[in-house]
Protein backbone atom coordinates (compact mmCIF):
# COMPACT_ATOMS: atom_id res chain seq x y z
CA UNK A 1 0.00 0.00 0.00
CA UNK A 2 1.57 3.59 -1.14
CA UNK A 3 1.74 6.29 2.30
CA UNK A 4 -0.54 9.44 1.22
CA UNK A 5 1.61 12.22 0.00
CA UNK A 6 1.51 15.07 2.28
CA UNK A 7 -0.05 18.49 1.52
CA UNK A 8 2.69 20.56 0.07
CA UNK A 9 1.79 23.58 2.39
CA UNK A 10 2.64 27.33 0.16
CA UNK A 11 1.63 29.76 -0.76
CA UNK A 12 2.74 30.66 -4.43
CA UNK A 13 2.55 35.07 -4.18
CA UNK A 14 6.05 37.14 -4.17
CA UNK A 15 6.70 39.07 -1.19
CA UNK A 16 4.73 42.26 -2.99
CA UNK A 17 1.61 40.43 -3.89
CA UNK A 18 1.47 38.80 -0.42
CA UNK A 19 1.87 42.16 1.63
CA UNK A 20 -1.30 43.38 -1.19
CA UNK A 21 -2.83 40.63 -0.64
CA UNK A 22 -2.67 40.97 3.27
CA UNK A 23 -3.90 43.95 3.23
CA UNK A 24 -7.07 43.54 1.29
CA UNK A 25 -8.01 40.86 3.28
CA UNK A 26 -7.38 42.80 6.42
CA UNK A 27 -9.48 45.41 4.78
CA UNK A 28 -12.58 43.40 4.63
CA UNK A 29 -11.81 41.82 7.73
CA UNK A 30 -11.93 45.57 9.94
CA UNK A 31 -14.68 46.61 7.60
CA UNK A 32 -17.16 43.76 7.30
CA UNK A 33 -16.48 40.69 9.38
CA UNK A 34 -18.93 40.27 11.63
CA UNK A 35 -17.79 36.78 13.24
CA UNK A 36 -15.43 33.58 13.10
CA UNK A 37 -15.02 30.36 14.79
CA UNK A 38 -11.74 28.11 14.29
CA UNK A 39 -13.10 24.17 14.46
CA UNK A 40 -10.03 21.75 13.94
CA UNK A 41 -8.70 22.54 10.62
CA UNK A 42 -11.57 24.85 9.67
CA UNK A 43 -12.47 28.51 10.17
CA UNK A 44 -15.55 29.35 9.85
CA UNK A 45 -16.11 32.86 8.88
CA UNK A 46 -19.11 35.61 8.71
CA UNK A 47 -19.54 38.32 6.89
CA UNK A 48 -21.50 41.30 6.54
CA UNK A 49 -24.01 40.71 3.09
CA UNK A 50 -22.63 43.85 1.53
CA UNK A 51 -18.88 42.39 1.31
CA UNK A 52 -20.26 39.36 -1.08
CA UNK A 53 -18.25 40.56 -3.83
CA UNK A 54 -14.96 41.36 -2.23
CA UNK A 55 -14.80 38.16 -0.34
CA UNK A 56 -16.03 35.98 -4.17
CA UNK A 57 -13.03 37.81 -5.71
CA UNK A 58 -10.67 37.49 -2.76
CA UNK A 59 -11.57 33.72 -2.73
CA UNK A 60 -11.18 33.44 -6.13
CA UNK A 61 -7.36 34.69 -5.55
CA UNK A 62 -6.26 32.66 -2.75
CA UNK A 63 -7.45 29.44 -4.73
CA UNK A 64 -4.82 30.21 -7.35
CA UNK A 65 -1.95 31.25 -4.63
CA UNK A 66 -3.42 28.84 -1.88
CA UNK A 67 -4.14 25.49 -3.67
CA UNK A 68 -3.79 23.77 -0.68
CA UNK A 69 -6.76 25.63 1.02
CA UNK A 70 -10.41 24.49 0.63
CA UNK A 71 -12.66 27.29 0.56
CA UNK A 72 -16.35 26.62 0.61
CA UNK A 73 -18.55 30.45 0.13
CA UNK A 74 -22.90 30.68 0.70
CA UNK A 75 -24.60 33.93 1.05
CA UNK A 76 -28.00 35.17 1.48
CA UNK A 77 -29.88 37.98 2.19
CA UNK A 78 -28.61 38.08 5.81
CA UNK A 79 -24.52 37.09 5.53
CA UNK A 80 -21.70 35.56 3.30
CA UNK A 81 -20.39 32.66 4.97
CA UNK A 82 -16.69 31.32 4.13
CA UNK A 83 -15.24 28.30 5.26
CA UNK A 84 -11.57 27.73 5.03
CA UNK A 85 -10.67 24.74 5.36
CA UNK A 86 -6.65 23.63 5.80
CA UNK A 87 -4.52 20.38 5.81
CA UNK A 88 -5.21 18.45 9.31
CA UNK A 89 -2.84 20.08 11.88
CA UNK A 90 -2.58 21.08 15.59
CA UNK A 91 -4.86 23.91 17.03
CA UNK A 92 -1.75 26.76 17.25
CA UNK A 93 -1.27 26.19 13.33
CA UNK A 94 -4.15 26.04 12.42
CA UNK A 95 -4.72 29.65 14.37
CA UNK A 96 -1.43 30.81 12.43
CA UNK A 97 -2.20 29.48 8.70
CA UNK A 98 -5.57 31.66 9.48
CA UNK A 99 -4.21 34.52 11.30
CA UNK A 100 -4.84 37.00 8.12
CA UNK A 101 -8.18 36.54 7.67
CA UNK A 102 -8.79 36.81 11.78
CA UNK A 103 -9.25 40.58 13.53
CA UNK A 104 -6.28 42.65 15.11
CA UNK A 105 -3.69 39.74 13.20
CA UNK A 106 -0.88 40.27 14.56
CA UNK A 107 2.44 39.20 12.42
CA UNK A 108 2.85 35.42 14.22
CA UNK A 109 5.88 33.15 14.02
CA UNK A 110 4.99 30.30 11.98
CA UNK A 111 4.59 26.94 14.52
CA UNK A 112 8.02 24.18 13.63
CA UNK A 113 5.56 22.15 11.43
CA UNK A 114 3.74 25.62 9.61
CA UNK A 115 3.44 26.83 6.43
CA UNK A 116 6.31 27.53 4.57
CA UNK A 117 4.54 30.05 3.07
CA UNK A 118 5.43 33.42 5.61
CA UNK A 119 2.13 34.66 5.40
Amino acid sequence: MLAAEPTHIACTLGPTQRGARLARIRRLTQAHMRGHTLTGSTLHLLYDPAAVDEVVQIVELERSCCAFLEFRLTSDADAVRLDITGPEQDAASARWLFSQFLPDAKPEVAPASGCGCKR
